[in-house]
C-alpha cells in the first residue's frame, strides 16, 4: 500500500532534483527520502528517475506521475487546510469592527490582542462608520461621534486628551498667556482638513472663538500629521496616545501642556445586538486603561 507521504517526497524531489535538498526542504533526513524514493519505485515497479551525479533526472515514467498526482496532492492538502479553518473559525467566534485608524492602531489593537476572538476590522471616518452599522457591514463601531439615530446605542469608552504637538527642540512654551493665540496663528499647520476638526474644538476651549489661521498640510491620517511634524514641517494638535512614543524618542514635544482639550471615544452598536456577549467582552476590553 502506497504511503501519502511517499508521494510528497517523490514531488519535494522532482521539483529540487536533489535528494539532499529535497530532505531539507521536507525538513527530514536525506536517508528518510531515499526510503521514500525507494519504496514508491518498488510500489510502482519503474525507476522514477535516473541518479546522475549530484542531479536527480526524471524519467518518462517519473514526469508522468509528477504530472498526475501534483493536481490530487495539492487538492487533498488545501481541503485539510479548509478543515482545519472551518472547525477554527466554528469555535473561534468572529466580530467586525469599524473604527479610525489612528485609535485602532495606537490604541484600541494593544487592548484587544489577548482576546480569543477574530476580528474583521474597517477604517473610516465617522458618518461613514455610522452607514456600516446601520447596513450591518460591522457589529459595531469606534467613534468620536454621538450622532442621535433610531436604533443605535452609544456608551463611552474613554476620554482622549489633545495638545499643541510640535517637532522637538521647537521653542514655545515661553510664550506669554495672552500671546500664545497669536503666536500660534503664525506658525506653519498641519490638519486633518480644511475644517480644521480638532484645531477648531481647540480654539473653542481655549479662545473662545474660531480660528483664522489656514493650515499649509491637509493630511487625512493622525499617523501622518505626526510624521510630518517630526519631519520639521511644522505644528498640529494630536492624541495624546499617539505622540507618547514619538515624545519619549525625542521626536516632537508638546507645546502649552496645560492648555489640553478633552473628546470622549464612544463604542456605537444596534440596540437589538446590546446583549451581544461578544460586542460587551470587547466593549469591556476598549475601557480598561
Amino acid at each position: 500500500m502506497i504511503d501519502f507521504e511517499w508521494y510528497r517526497s517523490f514531488i519535494s524531489i522532482y521539483q529540487h532534483r536533489s535528494v539532499s535538498a529535497a530532505a531539507k526542504a521536507r525538513i527530514l533526513t536525506q536517508p528518510a527520502m531515499s526510503q521514500h524514493l525507494a519504496a514508491l519505485e518498488s510500489e510502482i515497479g519503474e525507476l522514477l528517475f535516473i541518479r546522475a551525479p549530484r542531479k536527480m533526472i526524471p524519467t518518462d515514467k517519473g514526469k508522468e506521475l509528477y504530472t498526475k498526482i501534483v493536481p490530487l496532492i495539492e487538492n487533498l492538502e488545501r481541503i485539510t487546510l479548509e478543515t482545519r479553518y472551518a472547525s477554527y473559525t466554528k469555535s473561534v467566534p468572529l466580530i467586525k469592527i469599524g473604527s479610525p485608524a489612528e485609535y485602532f492602531t495606537k490604541s484600541a489593537l494593544f487592548k484587544l490582542s489577548d482576546l480569543n476572538t477574530r476580528f474583521s476590522v474597517q477604517f473610516n471616518l465617522a458618518h461613514n462608520l455610522l452607514k456600516a452599522l446601520e447596513k450591518d457591514e460591522v457589529d459595531m463601531i469606534i467613534t468620536t461621534q454621538k450622532t442621535q439615530v433610531d436604533g443605535i446605542e452609544y456608551t463611552k469608552i474613554e476620554d482622549e486628551s489633545f495638545v499643541v504637538t510640535a517637532p522637538a527642540g521647537y521653542s514655545g512654551n515661553h510664550i506669554n498667556t495672552n500671546d500664545r493665540e497669536d503666536w500660534l496663528n503664525q506658525q506653519t499647520w498641519l490638519s486633518f482638513g480644511l475644517e480644521l476638526p480638532i484645531i477648531r474644538r481647540y480654539w473653542r476651549v481655549h479662545f473662545k472663538k474660531r480660528p483664522e489661521l489656514k493650515p499649509n498640510y491637509i493630511f487625512p491620517d493622525l499617523r501622518t500629521i505626526l510624521e510630518g511634524i517630526e519631519q520639521n514641517m511644522g505644528i498640529s494638535i494630536l492624541p495624546t496616545y499617539l505622540i507618547e512614543d514619538s515624545i519619549k524618542q525625542e521626536k516632537s514635544v508638546i507645546l502649552f501642556p496645560e492648555l489640553s482639550v478633552e473628546n470622549t471615544i464612544y463604542a456605537a452598536f444596534k440596540v437589538e445586538n446590546k446583549d451581544d456577549l461578544l460586542i460587551k467582552n470587547v466593549i469591556q476590553e476598549l475601557k480598561k486603561s
